[in-house]
């Protein structure tokens, strides 16, 4: 006898989806790692309790499915430039602004020009410029104590700098070679590394890594490889951390500044990865920077644009600031005290020096 067929018309019904381990229906959170959901409850008595999950990463289940299509876009990142200020270098590759409103900012390119490194403060109508070191500084940080550390061009060492302009090393990581550097909330101090050698293309003996060290600098974490033995970073050029120590990377991709930005926590597990819009030929992500409810704000230098993504990684606002205000060349971002956003940009098709504009995030974005 031939069996009956179901028709197509008729459906499964749905089950609901209970907790793995009380069966109730109070679904609050989902464990990535295990993939399972449960209950507030059972996550407190049970979950938490288990000792081989205690690096496991759990979100609350509204958090999950949300898609970047989901997001309302805004071309309004900047709502005002408060003031714009001409620098005495020609594009302000790093930037930082200091609790006490010091800023500090350099320009680094090959030996044939003058590089400097610049502190200063910002006043009504222009820089007061305190301090101009000739040397040919790639990257700076702020530890918790206001000193300034910075990473030289020509060398492998982390350097403390004294109000008289003197240096301290206080990190080296040869043979491994310096690229980035950081300081987080809890004073840590985060660097990219790579091996000595061209930086592409990245090979599989390659080492890409981001080192987090402790305040006496001494190594805790080292974050490489994801969960299938990939590489999580190609060329770590930049690095921020937010409010919940996730870290932000500009990592770059090829000898073109092509990059993307890679979301990272501290066990190793990508939050995300933003790669641009499709709809824009390039991505070059220069500067970084993360606003107070944990937004992240990217200089994209090759499409003059700023782009703010949530910690999810949805894109949340994206202004192309040379078109609407006039900006170009955005190199680095920095937030001060204020709440301000400094943009550290270059000096332009027509211009000698570089500047810094001042201006004001839409509140939406902050």
């Amino acid at each position: 006898m031939e069996t009956p067929k179901i028709p197509t018309s008729i459906r499964k019904a749905q089950v609901p989806v209970s907790c793995y381990f009380c069966k109730g229906q109070e679904i609050k959170w989902k464990c990535q790692d295990c993939n399972i959901r449960m209950c507030n409850s059972c996550k407190i008595t049970i979950h938490q309790g288990l000792q081989s999950v205690q690096d496991h990463d759990v979100i609350f289940i509204q958090d999950i499915g949300s898609s970047p299509c989901s997001q309302e876009v805004t071309s309004v990142v900047i709502s005002s430039v408060f003031n714009s200020y001409t620098t005495t270098i020609p594009a302000v590759h790093t930037l930082l602004s200091s609790d006490d409103d010091l800023l500090y900012f350099t320009f680094c390119l090959s030996p044939s020009y003058e590089n400097q490194f610049v502190k200063g403060k910002l006043l009504k109508s222009s820089i007061k410029i305190l301090q101009t070191l000739k040397r040919r500084i790639f990257c700076t940080a702020i530890n918790k104590d206001g000193k300034i550390l910075l990473k030289n061009f020509d060398d492998n060492t982390i350097q403390i700098l004294s109000p008289a302009g003197g240096v301290k090393t206080v990190l080296d990581t040869s043979p491994m070679m310096l690229l980035a550097i950081h300081v987080n909330k809890d004073n840590e101090v985060i660097v990219g590394l790579r091996e000595l050698g061209p930086p592409f293309p990245v090979l599989d003996f390659s080492v890409r890594q981001i080192i987090i060290f402790d305040s006496d600098y001494q190594r805790k974490v080292t974050l490489e490889f994801d969960k299938k033995g990939d590489k999580l970073f190609s060329y770590a050029f930049c690095i921020r951390t937010d409010s919940k120590n996730v870290i932000y990377v500009v990592d770059v991709l090829d000898n073109k500044d092509s990059g993307r930005i890679v979301a990272v926590d501290r066990n190793g597990r990508i939050r995300f990865t933003y790669d641009g819009q499709k709809d824009l030929e390039t991505f070059k992500p220069q500067g970084i920077t993360v606003t107070p409810s944990d937004n992240i704000v990217v200089a994209d230098y090759s499409n003059d644009a700023l782009h703010v993504i949530n910690s999810k990684g949805d894109l949340l606002g994206l202004q192309f600031i040379f078109k609407d205000l006039g900006i170009t060349e955005p190199f680095s971002l920095c937030f001060d005290s204020g709440g301000y956003l400094l943009i550290g940009c270059g000096r332009g098709k027509n211009g000698d020096y570089g500047k810094i504009h001042v201006v004001k995030m839409a509140d939406s974005l902050m």
